[in-house]
């Protein structure tokens, strides 16, 4: 099937629709906070159901330019300079190869989906750990109180922040490829499978 080149109205829709779905599916996700273990895993779980939204964006746009607005739009919902920027470098990554391999390139978008979640996560949850540990602690100390801080320095670390991004990023692939089976009659009409 022959890729659309052209901007449409109900691609922005489609795509501000999904950006919508994402985000409610991040926000439930983040009772998760309630444990500094369990706040480790908001980003991988967020992966891996995300992903429908993600898919559904170029599947039903066919647009490569879409793929850059989604993580734009979930960049700026955030309010986090070190997030948006992560965002926005990944949604032009995941943009040009889906325009190099085709926006109906599977493989192509999995990659482009795992290396937004990867910086997404990267920019969203380790940066202010990582470069902003002062702020970042104190404000969770006056959010969750000092048990709570205590238990979250010990466990975050840069060897965490590595091995975290791994598992995002494996949390990344698995969720495109559940995305895959339950969007299969989606690609199918697409042309993508």
């Amino acid at each position: 099937m022959e890729e659309k080149k052209k901007f449409q109205i109900k691609d922005l829709i489609i795509t501000a629709l999904m950006v919508l779905c994402s985000q409610v599916l991040y926000r439930v996700l983040s009772f998760l906070f309630i444990s500094p273990y369990t706040m480790l895993l908001v980003v991988p779980i967020w992966s891996i159901i995300g992903a429908i939204a993600y898919f559904l964006v170029p599947v039903k746009t066919k647009n490569p330019w879409m793929i850059l607005l989604f993580c734009v739009l979930t960049s700026i919902i955030g309010f986090y300079p070190p997030y948006i920027i992560s965002c926005i470098v990944a949604g032009i990554i995941a943009m040009l190869i889906a325009r190099t391999k085709g926006v109906g390139n599977y493989k192509g978008l999995t990659i482009g989906y795992m290396i937004f979640c990867v910086l997404a996560g990267f920019g969203g949850m380790y940066v202010p750990f990582l470069f902003y540990a002062d702020q970042t602690l104190e404000s969770y100390e006056k959010m969750f109180g000092s048990e709570y801080l205590g238990t979250l320095t010990k466990i975050v670390s840069p060897m965490t922040t590595v091995i975290m991004l791994i598992v995002i990023a494996i949390c990344g692939l698995i969720g495109a490829v559940i995305s895959k089976k339950l969007l299969k009659k989606h690609f199918e009409k697409a042309g993508m499978i």
